[in-house]
């Protein structure tokens, strides 16, 4: 990364908007069984291509980001904050209302390794990991495209709750996470990106993504840093 960008970057880390508690929410996008799990058609496809290419990925998942999104959701529950999951899958039993792609790729995943990739609605790979389940109170949304927002009704849903701010948490980070977290920006949202409660496929991918994003459409925090500011701004 060249100086200048860095320059820009450190200018960025002084336009943050204010952080609202009452007007965040916690997203977390696709922590799903098939999502970060060795037992699923998604880790088993690539392994017959690419033997180990998702163990950096599962194990940043299970030992980084899972834990720092246990963190965030306890805090916002506890402090009564909106906390919102994002379910990638298909709702049709056989796939085809996925992008095509998708759809590719679910076929030769099933050839190959006898399962997709994208499991419909009612797959048990597709609920969302136990450590991080949803509890009543919380809206979960199904999704059949990377961006939350293309095929759903979620920003009508954040408006009418009057949430303005995102904290956003979950994977694949250059995939639905960052797609979910720029469209947000479009839609005229503040969005934090929580580094370490994200996951890529390899470290250079996440940071690279992270770099993108802050040039422009939102900043990003560590669970840390995150927590540190919204407790700021809850106890004044």
């Amino acid at each position: 990364m060249s100086d200048k960008i860095q320059r820009w970057l450190d200018i960025r880390k002084s336009m943050v908007p204010e952080i609202k508690p009452d007007k965040a929410a916690l997203l977390i996008i696709d922590m799903q069984e098939y999502q970060v799990r060795k037992d699923w058609g998604a880790y088993k496809i690539t392994d017959y291509g690419v033997p180990g290419m998702l163990d950096y990925f599962m194990e940043q998942t299970a030992t980084v980001a899972e834990p720092n999104i246990k963190k965030l959701i306890d805090f916002f529950r506890a402090q009564n904050l909106r906390i919102i999951y994002t379910m990638y899958c298909s709702f049709d039993k056989g796939g085809s209302d996925l992008p095509q792609a998708a759809r590719a790729l679910n076929r030769r995943a099933q050839r190959r390794v006898g399962d997709v990739v994208f499991p419909p609605v009612n797959h048990p790979g597709s609920k969302i990991i136990d450590l991080l389940k949803p509890e009543d109170r919380d809206l979960v949304i199904v999704k059949n495209t990377s961006s939350v927002f293309t095929a759903t009704k979620l920003e009508f849903i954040l408006k009418n709750m009057e949430i303005e701010q995102l904290f956003v948490t979950g994977v694949v980070t250059n995939m639905c996470v960052e797609g979910s977290a720029r469209t947000a920006f479009e839609l005229g949202f503040d969005v934090f990106l929580i580094d370490d409660a994200c996951a890529a496929w390899s470290p250079e991918i996440h940071q690279h993504t992270l770099q993108s994003f802050s040039l422009l459409f939102g900043h990003v925090l560590t669970t840390e840093g995150a927590l540190s500011e919204l407790r700021e701004k809850i106890s004044r």
